[in-house]
């Protein structure tokens, strides 16, 4: 199995998120200078949680494709990004070369990443800029 290729944009908002969330999920539990409140900390949470499943998920599937056993069902894999492992889903497709030939699937899963960074960035401005 080659290395994947980090240097590809499309992978670095996901490795950010995948380091940035658990790192700023212990700062906020951990010190007084920063608290995030406890939406953001459940959302840290929750990608911190569901990103290593969905790595392993698309792993897992892509090993018993090899196999011709049963597999993963591609709503479920959507499910996993959908509920914050959207940055371990993009990583494991790139990493195991996994549904990259399918431009549907591969659309719904930047719909998704799109998505998660898009109310992340706007959730984060309003509170930081809003009334």
């Amino acid at each position: 199995m080659a290395f994947p290729q980090f240097g590809k944009l499309r992978l670095l908002p996901a490795v950010t998120w995948l380091v940035g969330c658990p790192a700023l999920l212990a700062f906020s539990l951990l010190t007084e200078r920063f608290h995030a409140g406890l939406w953001w900390e459940l959302y840290f949470l929750a990608v911190t949680v569901m990103s290593p499943v969905a790595f392993a998920a698309y792993g897992w599937d892509k090993w018993k494709a090899k196999r011709e056993t049963s597999r993963i069902a591609e709503k479920t894999l959507h499910l996993l990004a959908v509920l914050g492992g959207w940055p371990g889903a993009v990583l494991g497709q790139t990493w195991f070369r996994h549904k990259t030939i399918k431009p549907v699937f591969r659309a719904i899963l930047i719909g998704i990443s799109l998505s998660h960074i898009g109310l992340v960035t706007a959730t984060g401005y309003a509170r930081l800029f809003g009334s």
